[in-house]
């Protein structure tokens, strides 16, 4: 009992590698390739298209510590986080450094803050920009009372131009140059910053350049100093925006560093440099559309320089735009992602990716594997309708003895072959309808006209099956 019910299982389990094998090779591939094919397209559409899955961590270089530009790093640390992104950042000695990082394959930073004018796009070709986080003024004192509007007066003179690494130095030598001060037409004092500050006042440098916050105490320092004047660019400032593009303009107001003191007395012009937000153009584009997100959250508040929601901005940049830039600017973030977590809108968009065109080529597959299974299998059928309508047109005329032995053993073959179709039981019918046909002219053949009871006479024509379908060919 046991055993039977063992063999038993044993059957079904198998039946459908054994039906499998009855399906002929031609069947197979008709109805195989175009669904091969369809996967095919569909997976190499996904391998084109889709993009892999974001990181979970990514690598900022801001700037020196305790700086305005490590405190943004921090910034945008928190609210990457609030998607899940966890954000490293790297202190350096400035731009001139976060974009050396960036240049370099192997610095291991993804994102950086770089300054206008330290780098090119033939340098670094693989970088491209999510906009201008922010201004950085150029504040340029020099020693004496005279008020100095320009800077062709520089020639002679000991500069300060920044400390060696800082990212000004470029930016303060292209400036010089532009006013046909090379290098052996002055006496460059590599110090920045509070060191700048003392060797002007001190009287070791004639000028000095800085980059800082208007809020920073060494501005207030330098513009309340007796012996220090701030260098008014508001003759020339076009023609310098004009000649060096990644130069910009503001006005300082009136009292803008100090308003109880009204320092400065009058309004002055100064050039900026513009801060982009430089990554390589490998980054994934979620993570960018993130970092764009982040920026609008940090940068959006008013300054000095800017207005409430100026920044970021993707006017004047240096480098290429981020292929995605211009539609988040425009748009903001995508649908889903307003209304779900961050990893689940960016599976659900990848999926997209991949299911549009897949369904695209597979759905009209779909529709016409049907009619064409239907079509394979009818065709294993009627394909011998032409066997017995070309014997049976032979009859017609007076057969020898051995002609009637050779049409009747074409019959027992047909037969024989007809009796090996195995089809479903949709099927089934139309088979045994052929079989009938097949007595029908083996009967005649041997007895003549006459046909047996029951069976279909010849007049009768093809089955309905045939005269219906639009997939019979010619018989």
């Amino acid at each position: 009992m046991v055993r039977r019910q063992f063999e038993r299982v044993r059957k079904l389990a198998f039946q459908p590698i054994s039906r499998l094998k009855t399906i002929p090779w031609r069947g197979v591939l008709t109805v195989g390739v175009p669904i091969v094919i369809g996967l095919g397209l569909a997976v190499w559409i996904a391998a084109k298209y889709v993009t892999p899955t974001p990181p979970s961590k990514i690598v900022m270089a801001t700037g020196p510590a305790a700086t305005t530009y490590a405190g943004f790093g921090d910034e945008y640390r928190k609210v990457l986080a609030r998607s899940g992104i966890r954000l490293e950042t790297r202190e350096t000695a400035g731009a001139r450094e976060n974009y050396r990082l960036l240049k370099d394959p192997a610095g291991g930073v993804d994102i950086g803050f770089v300054r206008g004018g330290i780098g090119t796009v033939e340098e670094a070709p693989h970088l491209v920009s999510l906009g201008v986080v922010g201004y950085e003024a150029l504040w340029v004192f020099c020693k004496g009372k005279n008020t100095l509007d320009d800077l062709p007066g520089l020639k002679g003179k000991t500069v300060a131009i920044g400390a060696k690494g800082a990212g000004m130095r470029r930016m303060v030598r292209e400036l010089l140059a532009a006013n046909g001060i090379g290098d052996d037409d002055f006496t460059p004092l590599e110090v920045g910053g509070v060191e700048a500050a003392e060797a002007l006042l001190g009287g070791a440098a004639d000028c000095a350049f800085l980059l800082e916050a208007p809020e920073a105490g060494i501005l207030k320092a330098l513009i309340y100093a007796d012996g220090a004047q701030l260098v008014d660019f508001s003759r020339r400032a076009d023609a310098y925006t004009k000649h060096l593009p990644f130069l910009g303009k503001v006005v300082l107001p009136e009292g803008g560093n100090d308003l109880a003191g009204n320092r400065p007395p009058h309004p002055v012009t100064l050039l900026t440099a513009q801060t982009q937000l430089l990554v390589r153009d490998d980054l994934h584009p979620a993570i960018q559309m993130l970092l764009i997100n982040a920026a609008r959250d940090v940068h959006r508040d008013s300054g000095l320089f800017n207005g409430d929601g100026e920044f970021p901005t993707l006017h004047r940049l240096d480098f290429p735009i981020a292929a995605d830039a211009p539609r988040l600017y425009a748009s903001g973030r995508p649908f889903l992602h307003r209304y779900l977590p961050f990893w689940v809108a960016n599976l659900i968009d990848r999926a997209l990716v991949f299911l549009i065109p897949a369904v695209a080529i597979l759905f009209p597959l779909v529709r016409l594997l049907p009619p064409l299974y239907a079509w394979r299998m009818r065709r294993r059928i009627y394909r011998w309708y032409g066997e017995l309508m070309f014997i049976e047109n032979e009859m017609r005329r007076t057969l020898t003895s051995g002609e009637t032995r050779d049409f009747g053993e074409r019959l027992d073959w047909i037969e024989t072959e007809v009796n090996e179709i195995t089809t479903p039981l949709s099927y089934a019918n139309q088979l045994y309808s052929l079989r009938q046909h097949i007595d029908f002219v083996q009967h005649q053949l041997e007895y003549g006209d006459t046909p047996p009871t029951g069976t279909p006479a010849a007049a009768s024509g093809p089955p309905a099956f045939l005269q219906e379908t639009s997939l019979a060919p010619p018989l």
